[in-house]
C-alpha cells in the first residue's frame, strides 16, 4: 500500500511538474507573441522636478513704497515683494507699468465684503483643504495669523514659504524674472503635509492685476476658439463667472468641477488694460489645472483671472449596490510642478490679436507645435473629405450595413477630380469589420467593402489622382458587448479601481491604445496608406487608476503623443479631432476645431484665438459642410477663421447608417452635395494666397462685419449681414 502511494505521489509530482513548464512555456509564448499588452516599447513617462532652492535669506533691497522692496531685476523689469505678507509687484521699466499681484490697500478699503472673501483680496494664494476625518472643503489664504513666511533669494527673485501651523501645511511659491516677463511657480517638493489635514487645491495669484469695474478692458478665456469678458460689464452679471478644467473634466471622477461641458484646449488666460494686457501660460502642471475668470461682482468689485491647482480630486464613492455614495476625496495627492509664465504686453499688441501672436511664438520656441509654413498642392487650399463605408446597426444582429463600399469610393474621387478638385486628403471612416465597434481594433477591412483588396485599390487610384489617403481609427474607446479586449484586463479603472464603463461604453488604457496604434501604423503601411486621424487622442485626458499602471494625465498624453510620433515617421501624416494643445507637436491636421463657444453667461464675445495661433503652422477644419447647423454662417465663420472645406460623405443614402453605431450623419450622399462640394472648394481657394501665413490681425470693423489680415500683406473681409466675403490688400477699403 506504501509503494502504491508513493507511485501515485511521484505521478502526481511529475504530472504538475509537467503542467507548470508547460504554463510557464505558454506563458513565455504568449509574452513573445501578444501584441496586445501593457508592455511598452519606448521608455515610462518620467516627472521631473524643480530643485527646492533659496537656502539664504533673503535681504529686501530699495524701498519701493506701501512696504514693498525691491527684489530682483533685469534689463526690462524689477521685481518688489512685500516682506509682511509676501505681495508682490512687477514693474515694467520701458512703460512704466506695475503689475501687482493684489489691489491696493486702498482699494480693498472701498469693498462690501467681509472676512475670508475680504482677505482672499490681499493673499497671494488661496488654499483650499479638508480634515480626513471630515468630507469638508476649507479654505485659507496667507493672511492667516498661523501662517510663517520665510522669505529667500532666488537668482532672479525670490522664494517665499508658507508654513501653516494650525493645519501642519507648508509649500513654497517661486517668483522669478525672465526676459519678457514673470514665472510663479509652486515646486511639488516643497509641499509638506503632516498631520490630519490635506491639500485639495492652491490657487495661484488670484488677483493677480485685478482691474475695477470703471476701467476698461476685458478677460481673456481659452473658451472655445476664445472668449472675451469685457469690463465695465456688458450684461446682466448671471452665475459663478468662468470656472473650467483645462483639456476637460476628469472622467474617472464621475463629477465635475466645470460649470458646462466645453472643453478648454489650451493652458492660457489673459486681460486687457487700457493700451496694457499680460498673457498667462500654465506651463507646469496644466493638466490637472482649472482657469478661473470673476466678472465684478462675483466675489468683489474686481475683475479677476488666475489658474486654481488640483491637487486631490473629488469623487462619489459608492456605499451599497443601490447607488447611494457619498462625496469623498483622493487620498494621495497629485505632485506635480505648478507653474504659471505671465507674458506682459502693450499698446498695439495688447489684446487678444496680440497675445495670440505672442503665444503663437511661445509654443514654435518651445517646440510644441510645428514651425510652418505648411506646404499646399500647387498653392492651392484642400479639401478635407471623410468617406464613411458603414457600420454595425445596433439593433440586434449588429450586421454591417455599407454606406460607401470601396470601389464607390473611387468613383466619388474620380468625379471630383474631374470637376477640378485637385487638391484633397481623404480620410475613411468605418473602413474596419464590423465597422466602429471593430472587436479586436486589428486592421481588418471590411468585406463588404472590398475587403484588403478593394482598399488597396482604392488608394492606388487616389495616389494616382494625387490624393492622399488616411484611416480614421477609434483605439481609445470600446464596447463590451462586442470587445475581444476584457475590460478588466485593458479598461481604464476609477479612483475606486473599479472598470470605468460609460455609455455603454470603456476606455482603454492608454498603454493597450499605444500598442494597438503600433500594430495598426504597421499594417497600414503595407496598405499604402498616408496617415492615420485618431479619434480621442487630441481631445481626451484621463487618469487610470488601476493600482498596476497609476497612470496620470500626464502619462496618457506621453502615450498619445508617441502614438502620434510613429503614425508621422511611419505613414507621413498624423491628424486628430478638437485639438488640444498636447497633441500639437506631431499634428498634420485638426479636424472639427472648436469654433463654438460654450455659452457661459460669462463670456460675453467669441473671437478666433486659437485659428491665430495655428493659422500657417497646422491647418484645420471646422463643421463639415454637410453637417452644419446655419449653413451660411457657419460657412463664413469658416472663412474667417482661416479653415480648410470639410464634407463628410458617403455613396449610398445616410439612411443606411441611420440605425448604426455612427449616428447624427443626417444628411450626406455624394450626388447630392457634390455641387456644394465644388462650390465651397473654389470659395476656400480663394483664400489660396494666404494658406502657410500667419494671421497678424483680426478685428470688427463695424456690426456683422470682420477682417482678419494675413502676413503677406491679405485682408479677408467677411461680411455676415449681407452674406458675402471679399479677399483683398489690408487698407483697399474692402
Amino acid at each position: 500500500m506504501d509503494k502504491a502511494m508513493g507511485r501515485r505521489r511521484v505521478i502526481l509530482v511529475a504530472a504538475g511538474a509537467v503542467l507548470i513548464l508547460g504554463s510557464a512555456a505558454w506563458f513565455i509564448v504568449w509574452l513573445l507573441t501578444d501584441t496586445v499588452s501593457h508592455r511598452l516599447d519606448i521608455p515610462d513617462y518620467t516627472v521631473s522636478y524643480m530643485a527646492v532652492e533659496g537656502s539664504e535669506p533673503w535681504k529686501p533691497g530699495q524701498e519701493e513704497g506701501q512696504g514693498f522692496a525691491r527684489a530682483a531685476e533685469n534689463d526690462r523689469f524689477r521685481l518688489s515683494v512685500h516682506p509682511d505678507n509676501g505681495q508682490m509687484k512687477v514693474m515694467d521699466k520701458k512703460q512704466g507699468v506695475k503689475w501687482s499681484s493684489n489691489p491696493s490697500p486702498e482699494q480693498v478699503k472701498t469693498e462690501k465684503v467681509a472676512g475670508t472673501l475680504r482677505t482672499n483680496m490681499e493673499s497671494p494664494f488661496i488654499l483650499e483643504y479638508f480634515e480626513q476625518s471630515k468630507i469638508q472643503r476649507q479654505v485659507m489664504n496667507g493672511l492667516d495669523p498661523s501662517v510663517k513666511r520665510t522669505i529667500t533669494k532666488l537668482e532672479q527673485g525670490v522664494a517665499v514659504h508658507y508654513d501653516i501651523a494650525k493645519v501642519n501645511l507648508s509649500f513654497s511659491m517661486y517668483y522669478v524674472l525672465t526676459d519678457d516677463g514673470l514665472e510663479v511657480s509652486i515646486p511639488a517638493k516643497s509641499i509638506k503635509e503632516s498631520g490630519p489635514y490635506r491639500i485639495l487645491s492652491i490657487e495661484s495669484l488670484p488677483f493677480f492685476g485685478a482691474a475695477t469695474g470703471e476701467e476698461s478692458g476685458y478677460l481673456f478665456v481659452p473658451d472655445g476658439p476664445g472668449g472675451l469678458i469685457h469690463f465695465p460689464l456688458q450684461k446682466e452679471l448671471v452665475g459663478k463667472g468662468y470656472n473650467q478644467e483645462v483639456y476637460g473634466p476628469e472622467i474617472t471622477n464621475r463629477i465635475s468641477d466645470s460649470d458646462n461641458s466645453n472643453e478648454v484646449v489650451m493652458p492660457v488666460f489673459g486681460m486687457k488694460k487700457g493700451d496694457q494686457a499680460f498673457l498667462a501660460v500654465i506651463s507646469a502642471g496644466e493638466k490637472s489645472s482649472i482657469i478661473r475668470a470673476l466678472p465684478a461682482g462675483i466675489v468683489s468689485s474686481l475683475n479677476s483671472v488666475h489658474a486654481k491647482f488640483v491637487y486631490r480630486q473629488e469623487y462619489d464613492r459608492r456605499l451599497s449596490l443601490g447607488g447611494r455614495s457619498i462625496r469623498v476625496f483622493q487620498e494621495d495627492p497629485l505632485l506635480q510642478d505648478r507653474t504659471v509664465r505671465y507674458l506682459f504686453l502693450e499698446k498695439e499688441d495688447a489684446g487678444y490679436v496680440g497675445m495670440a501672436k505672442r503665444y503663437r511664438q511661445y509654443l514654435t520656441d518651445t517646440g510644441q507645435v510645428p514651425q510652418g509654413p505648411q506646404p499646399s498642392v500647387g498653392g492651392l487650399v484642400p479639401l478635407d473629405l471623410t468617406l464613411i463605408g458603414g457600420d454595425s446597426n445596433d439593433y440586434g444582429d449588429y450586421r454591417y450595413e455599407r454606406a460607401t463600399t470601396f470601389k464607390q469610393a473611387e468613383e466619388i474621387v474620380t468625379e471630383l477630380k474631374k470637376a477640378g478638385i485637385d487638391s484633397m486628403r481623404i480620410t475613411y471612416k468605418g473602413w474596419e469589420s464590423k465597422g466602429t465597434i471593430n472587436p479586436d481594433k486589428r486592421f481588418s477591412p471590411e468585406s463588404k467593402l472590398g475587403g484588403g483588396k478593394g482598399l488597396r485599390a482604392f488608394v492606388e487610384k487616389a495616389h494616382g489622382l494625387g490624393y492622399e489617403v488616411d484611416l480614421a481609427v477609434d483605439l481609445v474607446k470600446a464596447n463590451p458587448t462586442f470587445s475581444k479586449l476584457p475590460p478588466k484586463s485593458y479598461g481604464i479603472r476609477g479612483v475606486e479601481e473599479d472598470v470605468l464603463l460609460r455609455n455603454d461604453q470603456y476606455y482603454l488604457n492608454p498603454g493597450i491604445t499605444y500598442n494597438l496604434a503600433m500594430d495598426m501604423i504597421r499594417d497600414a503601411k503595407e496598405y499604402g496608406i498616408d496617415g492615420m486621424r485618431f479619434s480621442g487622442l487630441g481631445g481626451l485626458l484621463f487618469n487610470d487608476y488601476n493600482p498596476a499602471y497609476n497612470y496620470t494625465r500626464e502619462d496618457t498624453a506621453y502615450l498619445y503623443e508617441n502614438i502620434q510620433k510613429r503614425a508621422q515617421e511611419v505613414l507621413g501624416h498624423s491628424s486628430v479631432l478638437t485639438g488640444n494643445l498636447y497633441s500639437l507637436k506631431y499634428t498634420g491636421e485638426i479636424h472639427t476645431l472648436i469654433s463654438d463657444p460654450s455659452y457661459s453667461y460669462a463670456v460675453d464675445e467669441t473671437v478666433p484665438f486659437y485659428p491665430i495661433v495655428l493659422h500657417g503652422s497646422i491647418p484645420y477644419s471646422l463643421t463639415p459642410g454637410n453637417m452644419r447647423d446655419e449653413d451660411g454662417r457657419e460657412f463664413l465663420k469658416a472663412i474667417e477663421y482661416g479653415a480648410i472645406p470639410s464634407f463628410v460623405l458617403t455613396y449610398e443614402s445616410s439612411r443606411s447608417l441611420m440605425d448604426t453605431f455612427t449616428w447624427g450623419i443626417f444628411s450626406s450622399k455624394f450626388v447630392d452635395w457634390k455641387d456644394d462640394v465644388i462650390r465651397e472648394y473654389k470659395s476656400f481657394n480663394k483664400l489660396a494666397s494666404v494658406q502657410g501665413e500667419p494671421i497678424t490681425d483680426h478685428y470688427r470693423r463695424s456690426e456683422g462685419i470682420y477682417v482678419t489680415v494675413y502676413g503677406n500683406g491679405v485682408s479677408v473681409t467677411v461680411d455676415y449681414n449681407r452674406k458675402e466675403f471679399h479677399v483683398g490688400k489690408e487698407g483697399d477699403g474692402a
